[in-house]
């Protein structure tokens, strides 16, 4: 049989994608190059726009120099700007991604009980962590075409990341970090998740959170990006609640960044906010109900202006749950434990009958999914629901040979089903001494010499509609407000009703690891065994053949 040409070209295609070195995609290492400051302010900044969200707030305005107020109780703060960069040095954009986003979220780490605000989706709906993703045009064609996008579009993330150094370094980052890392979601999307622990961010009361930190180095450019200038108590004072930079490249070929920050503010007497250099800069205060007046001010404005809200945005929606979720694990000590999935919904039933209810469940690397297996289980009738699998198949190598982070499992049925039942079959890894935490970031500290301890990521099940059928605010401020959820828009999926995750789950896994007391001696009776072995064989041919 006689291949196409185009067929040929796409297998070559996908193998300079995966041959190809990284530092060949790119002519910088994401370091800030002499003069990065003055490339970075001047005219970059196009539009700021500062939301302050509050039970009652004070604000004066110095004209050219920002914004000082007053308020009685820890207020959310949204900062939202673009910038363009055209002479900093960015790894080659692939010309068939067509988006990447960088998503650092607290949400799920947060234990404190301060209402959310309007444009906040709970908590349930994204995992506490890193969320780095990237999607082609939807004109790429699936097949070889796509998979040569996807491998490009993993190369131009680690290099943007800061991640090709570490994996060319050799360090301890190599095994974790990297283009292989990645897993595709979706139908044209790929997608790394690293997730965080409170314990590990410090989260207290009184404490300042930047979430950068935790990802990126001091030099990386976003470390520069995402950093208002906020002044509390005398000093820089800013709770990162979610971070979020989308990435798109310009008709002109340029790359443009849009960063959105929310942020949380204790009560302090006096607040002020510098707004970036050479940028049009607006403060919006919104009041905390649909009876409060909101107003707006632009920097080189000295009296405020109303600001009107549509009657929808302080509808109920995500902020009410429709419902709970729970997990459970049995045989959580065995190399093959269960997870026990319960949901109860008494979600709105949406007017698009295309909507589903969609659980989404998370594993590290060191467990897998069979989808064989989950195939059987959906014809059997044990798993409740439709499902869609994304991570990698492999099913012998050992968890420190895997290089993706891990999995997703996407559940979804009928929302005219009020509850959902599943059990889940998973399986773990076989760990190659001598076994050192932390494997994927979830912090599992060994506490024994036989096992390591480890606790899943919750669910996050919602009502979802497919992309599309709601539409996004017109006004600009409210716009800038509208979070983009990790992950649901990569799977095509829209929010629209979110369920609480039960008290009663219980994600724990406890794996059995080799003992570190005993690998000597292990190692020690394999060799004697398989030469003992070997010698029984030479043995046996030899008998027979003087027979």
């Amino acid at each position: 049989m006689v291949r196409p040409a185009s067929s040929i070209a796409a297998h070559m295609l996908l193998a300079l994608a995966l041959l190809q070195p990284a530092h060949t995609l790119s002519n910088s290492n994401m370091q800030r190059p002499e003069g990065a400051e003055q490339l970075l302010s001047g005219p970059a900044f196009a539009t700021e726009e500062h939301v302050v969200f509050g039970q009652e707030v004070s604000m004066t305005s110095s004209a050219g120099s920002g914004w000082s107020f007053e308020s009685d109780g820890s207020s959310w703060h949204v900062w939202t700007h673009t910038s363009i960069f055209d002479r900093v040095d960015l790894p080659l954009w692939p010309e068939a991604m067509k988006e990447a986003r960088v998503i650092l979220s607290s949400s799920m780490c947060r234990t404190d009980s301060s209402p959310m605000p309007p444009f906040v989706p709970p908590r349930e709906l994204e995992h506490c962590g890193s969320h780095v993703l990237a999607t082609a045009h939807n004109d790429v064609p699936h097949g070889l075409h796509m998979a040569v996008a996807q491998a490009q579009m993993r190369e131009w993330l680690a290099q943007f990341m800061g991640w090709s150094q570490s994996t060319q370094t050799g360090d301890s980052l190599s095994a974790t970090l990297g283009p292989k890392a990645f897993i595709s979601v979706g139908n044209s999307s790929i997608y790394h998740f690293t997730p965080l622990s409170a314990r590990a961010m410090g989260l207290r009361p009184d404490s300042r959170l930047d979430l950068t930190a935790h990802v990126f180095g001091p030099q990386h450019y976003l470390h520069e990006l995402i950093a208002p200038k906020v002044m509390c108590r005398g000093k820089q004072w800013l709770d990162n609640y979610r971070v979020e930079a989308q990435l798109q490249r310009t008709t002109h070929g340029f790359v443009s960044i849009r960063v959105q920050v929310i942020s949380t503010l204790p009560a302090a007497p006096s607040v002020s906010i510098e707004p970036q250099d050479h940028a049009d800069s607006r403060i919006a205060w919104i009041g905390p109900t649909k009876n409060a007046a909101s107003f707006m001010l632009a920097a080189n404005q000295s009296m405020p202006e109303s600001l009107h809200l549509p009657n929808d945005f302080y509808a109920p929606t995500l902020d009410q749950h429709a419902g709970d979720v729970s997990i459970r694990t049995t045989g959580f000590s065995s190399f093959h434990p269960n997870l026990l999935v319960t949901a109860n919904s008494h979600a709105f039933l949406p007017e698009s009958n295309t909507c589903r209810l969609s659980t989404l469940l998370v594993l590290p690397r060191t467990y897998f999914f069979d989808p064989y297996q989950l195939r059987q289980q959906h014809d059997d009738g044990l798993l409740g629901a439709r499902f869609q699998h994304y991570g990698l198949t492999e099913l012998e190598k050992p968890a420190e040979a895997v290089a993706t982070w891990g999995s997703v499992l996407v559940l979804s049925q009928d929302i005219r089903e009020s509850q959902f039942n599943a059990t889940v079959p998973i399986h773990a890894r076989y760990r190659l001494p001598p076994v050192h935490e932390q494997m994927v970031g979830y912090h599992g500290e060994p506490t024994g010499d036989t096992h390591v301890d480890l606790t899943l990521p919750p669910p996050i099940s919602a009502v979802v509609c497919p992309a599309g059928d709601l539409p996004l605010p017109e006004n600009n401020i409210l716009r800038n407000l509208h979070v983009r959820l990790a992950l649901f828009d990569e799977l095509g999926l829209v929010p629209v009703n979110s369920l609480q995750i039960a008290t009663d789950t219980d994600t724990l896994l406890r794996m059995p690891v080799p003992s570190t007391s005993h690998t000597s001696l292990i190692q020690l009776s394999t060799l004697g065994l398989l030469f003992a072995g070997a010698i029984f064989v030479i043995h046996s041919a030899r008998s027979k053949a003087i027979k």
